[in-house]
């Protein structure tokens, strides 16, 4: 974000602070900050490390290519319960905004090639109608991933070898850290949880985020020493096509290393499905544009484009 360089060290209550609001999520609630001492940085010694996370500097600037990276090496090799939200809202012309695009996605992941993830039925507005794209679960077990594809008909399953996804996932979040937390102007604040010193990064202003030019912009991020950033959330306005548009973005971790990942319960039926509980990866079928699938019911379909 472009504007003159501030920083703000204070030590703050953020007691009871929440970015994802945790409505019941059965994976816990997000981390709640209490007050921590306020590290200092001796002003004459340019050479002594910094006590504030990779990419998070003295003046108010955040380097983001530098704090996705660390971020990326504080996350791999654990586990771990990743959920993210994004919004997209355009102006009803009343002073209102209309839902145009809505996702929720949930990664429970135990190692790199076991994990499941989940991706809620997506809104999208195309301009004269709200239309829906099906919901999304899938389910590696360290030698297959399956996939199931909610549909009007009945569900569609899939099969394809598994792969150690930890260091793609990780990348995911480093590319939101990267794209949304590109500022100049802002705020740190420190604070703990359970004994661990957590920091809160802030800024508000106007600049170009993700590729368009965004106003009333809003971040705010916890990170933690070694630059793991737990939690992030952003909102900003922009103009797409002539029209006002909103943009709400948020992800949280949560269960940071105690997660294990229990099969779905429509795991027997998409063995079934697929051809077999006892075939392996290297023999199930894998989708490819054009091949046919058969689903639980029978049912033989063209499948959309690999999960």
């Amino acid at each position: 974000m472009d504007g003159r360089a501030v920083v703000v060290v204070a030590l703050v209550a953020l007691a009871g602070c929440s970015i994802v609001a945790d409505g019941g999520n059965p994976e816990g609630p997000a981390e709640t900050l209490t007050p921590a001492p306020v590290p200092t940085t001796a002003p004459t010694d340019t050479a002594a490390p910094s006590p504030l996370p990779p990419g998070v500097m003295t003046r108010g600037t955040i380097s983001p290519g530098a704090l996705a990276a660390a971020h990326v090496r504080a996350v791999s090799g654990r586990s771990y319960v990743w959920t993210e939200r994004r919004r997209t809202l355009t102006a009803a012309g009343d002073g209102n905004w209309t839902v145009a695009r809505n996702r929720t996605r949930t990664v429970r992941l135990e190692d790199g090639d076991t994990y499941r993830w989940s991706r809620s039925r997506r809104v999208v507005w195309t301009g004269l109608t709200l239309t829906y794209r099906p919901a999304i679960d899938r389910y590696a077990d360290g030698d297959t991933r399956y996939v199931r594809e909610a549909d009007a008909d009945g569900p569609i399953y899939r099969a394809r070898p598994a792969t150690n996804d930890s260091q793609v996932l990780a990348l995911v979040a480093a590319n939101r850290v990267q794209s949304y937390l590109s500022l100049r102007n802002a705020s740190v604040s420190v604070g703990g949880v359970d004994g661990e010193r957590r920091y809160w990064v802030e800024s508000r202003g106007a600049g170009v985020v993700d590729g368009e030019y965004a106003a009333n912009y809003s971040v705010g991020a916890v990170v933690t020493p070694d630059g793991f950033v737990r939690r992030l959330s952003v909102t900003y306005t922009t103009e797409r096509r002539g029209t006002p548009t909103r943009v709400e973005y948020e992800y949280a971790y949560r269960r940071v290393g105690n997660v294990s990942v229990s099969p779905p319960d429509w795991l027997p039926e998409a063995r079934a499905a697929v051809g077999g509980e006892n075939r392996s990866a290297a023999t199930a079928p894998t989708t490819t544009a054009g091949t046919a699938t058969t689903t639980a019911t029978g049912r033989l379909v063209t499948p959309r484009r690999p999960g």
